[in-house]
């Protein structure tokens, strides 16, 4: 049997190392609500990685926790940073002086540091899944914590998970009793699933009406001549799909063309009429400078001041018809004018011809531009009416072939699938009466250990009955009768369970106290028994009062508590007991050393002192 004793838990602040020293075979922490009791013992078990442990305020203003203590002869201490990122638990060989890291949460490859710490307890690890003994499911039975002890028994633990890890202590359950557990419920598992799968295909089959081998081997190779003739027109219609396709995209692209030669024949035609319209502004303006010439040469057939015919008669060529004086320049002005006057003539015959031109360029530039239109028009009508007519019956067809070689290609996948189920089936039937056998094998050996086992359970839980029934007769002389249930560990109180006679209080609390102290009564009787005598309990006087009944129980706790701590196990190894309570109830022995704290100072040392929130 591996012993376990704490020597002391340790809080590392600022580079020292502060201890609370558990130096005697009871040790109790007294004082007021809220000074940190409760604080040091959540924190020994955070610092080996077990779950649901709260590192409290004081704990967390530490930066590393631990304890060290003495397991199976060895001395290790154990620490673990409370910075968030760390994720390592150092164990150190006190002796040997050698450090090990192990991960707060294992692998595969690494195991968790609860994992190591319970490896050196030689407790081992069987089982599965939420009933799997591990460490987290092993404190309860180290560890009673005030909150659970008045109100669940042991620590609330699920009767699955309980019966798991009683038969683990009791030494019922062991590496060749688990293997043989883990080979039948293995064997049963397969056997199980093939008889499953076995009815579930023929059930599917009946439900479905499927047809024989016969008449499924004859469907798949008619659907995969089928299926081969519509891949073939499937590849088939799609050749002439791309061809018709080619033969839309050239037609696409003649229209596109079509569409850039009217935009060009447009461009030109408005470019022709603007020529055109310069061109018969050009002749208007020429024609107007021909009138104002002409205007000019003229000779005034009225009087500009009284507006009547003048007389021309006896005037010289070279006389004014208004002043019908004699003007030496008139002949030349006159050759002059009408020198002008043929420039302007001419230009304005050459402008007109220009406006003509131009005019006639503009009609057929417009003539052209008519054209282009019609042409983009019958382009883009014929890739319309070959996309309609040719290109979207053609995709339709390859949409459709394509369907009917989809739908057979599904149709032969699940014939496939009935053909394999029925190749399972005929395999599955085969196997069965030797999974069966192999099962009732299994089961038999199983079945013939766990019966050795049950012996050993009834056994040690008739001696643990006897010794919770003297525990709980110290606290209550009338409780006659006492029974630990050999099937799920429950207990039993003059005939009611434990549930049905407590109720939330002390009432709860002494009897989750007692069962603790008996399981360890029964492992000094019973050597092979997995139970340290060791045991921490935070509050186990919570509910007591002053009346005699409750001196009687508290006295009778406080002398089972220093009986675990200072009786001697066949082995030669003591107990230890580490309490946590308000005020101690009986009369304290040299056995026991009390440390008393409060809220001020704390019970961590080397933090700073607190401030006081009462008034």
């Amino acid at each position: 049997m591996v012993t376990l004793g704490v020597e002391c838990a340790l809080f590392e602040i600022g580079g020292t190392v502060h201890e609370i020293r558990f130096d005697a075979p009871l040790t109790a922490l007294t004082g007021e609500t809220r000074s940190g009791k409760s604080t040091v013992f959540e924190g020994l078990w955070w610092a080996v990685g077990v779950s649901g442990m709260k590192l409290m305020d004081a704990a967390a203003a530490c930066d590393r926790i631990g304890f060290v203590a003495r397991i199976g002869g060895t001395r290790w201490q154990i620490l673990r940073s409370t910075e968030p990122q760390a994720k390592d638990v150092s164990f150190t060989n006190v002796a040997l002086g050698i450090t090990e890291d192990h991960p707060v949460k294992g692998s595969e490859s690494h195991r968790s540091a609860a994992d190591v710490f319970q490896d050196l307890l030689g407790v081992p690890r069987l089982g599965k899944g939420r009933t799997r003994v591990t460490l987290d499911l092993l404190v309860p039975w180290l560890y009673a914590r005030q909150r659970d002890l008045p109100n669940d028994y042991i620590g609330r633990q699920g009767k699955d998970q309980r019966i798991a890890v009683v038969r683990v202590l009791l030494g019922a359950d062991d590496e060749t009793v688990d293997a043989l557990r883990q080979e039948s419920a293995t064997r049963t598992k397969e056997w199980k699933t093939a008889d499953n799968r076995v009815k579930r295909i023929l059930r599917d089959r009946k439900e479905r009406d499927l047809p024989s081998v016969e008449v499924l081997e004859r469907r798949g190779e008619q659907w995969t001549e089928q299926r081969a003739k519509a891949l073939a027109e499937v590849e088939r219609s799609g050749a002439a799909l791309s061809r018709l396709q080619g033969e839309l995209a050239a037609l696409q692209e003649k229209a596109t063309a079509a569409q850039e030669t009217r935009r060009a024949a447009h461009a030109a035609a408005d470019e022709r009429m603007r020529t055109a319209r310069q061109m018969e502004t050009t002749a208007a303006e020429a024609r107007g400078r021909l009138a104002g010439l002409r205007e000019a040469a003229a000779d005034p057939g009225l009087c500009p001041q009284c507006a009547q015919r003048l007389d021309p008669t006896g005037l010289g060529p070279d006389d004014c018809r208004v002043c019908r004086q004699f003007d030496p320049e008139r002949q030349e002005r006159t050759e002059q004018l009408q020198e002008r006057m043929s420039r302007a003539q001419q230009s304005a015959e050459q402008a007109s011809a220009a406006a003509r031109r131009a005019d006639q360029a503009a009609d057929a530039a417009r003539g052209r531009a008519g054209d282009a239109d019609l042409s983009a028009v019958e382009a883009s009508a014929a890739a319309g009416a070959f996309l309609k007519d040719v290109v979207v019956p053609q995709q339709k067809a390859v949409v459709e072939t394509e369907a009917v070689a989809r739908e057979l290609t599904a149709r032969l996948e699940q014939n496939a699938e009935h053909l394999k189920e029925l190749a399972e089936l005929t395999e599955l039937r085969e196997r069965l009466p030797g999974l069966e056998k192999g099962k009732e094998t299994a089961e038999a050996a199983y079945t013939a250990a766990r019966h050795d086992t049950d012996l050993m359970v009834k056994q040690a839980t008739d001696r643990w009955s006897g010794h919770l029934l003297k525990r709980m007769q110290a606290c209550d002389p009338e409780i006659t009768t006492v029974s630990v249930s050999p099937e799920d560990f429950s207990v039993t109180l003059n005939g009611s369970t434990f549930d049905a006679r407590a109720v939330a209080g002390h009432s709860m609390t002494r009897v989750n106290v007692s069962t603790l102290l008996a399981l360890r009564d029964t492992a000094r009787d019973v050597p092979a028994m997995k139970v340290p005598q060791f045991l921490i309990i935070d509050g186990p006087f919570t509910g007591l009062g002053d009346g005699v009944e409750d001196r009687r129980t508290g006295a009778a706790l406080l002398e089972g508590l220093r009986d675990l701590a200072t009786a001697e196990h066949p082995s030669g190894a003591g107990g230890q007991v580490v309490i946590a309570t308000t005020e101690l109830h009986g009369v304290p022995g040299p056995a026991l050393r009390e440390i008393h704290t409060s809220f001020s100072e704390g019970v961590i040392p080397g933090l700073p002192a607190r401030k006081s929130t009462t008034a």
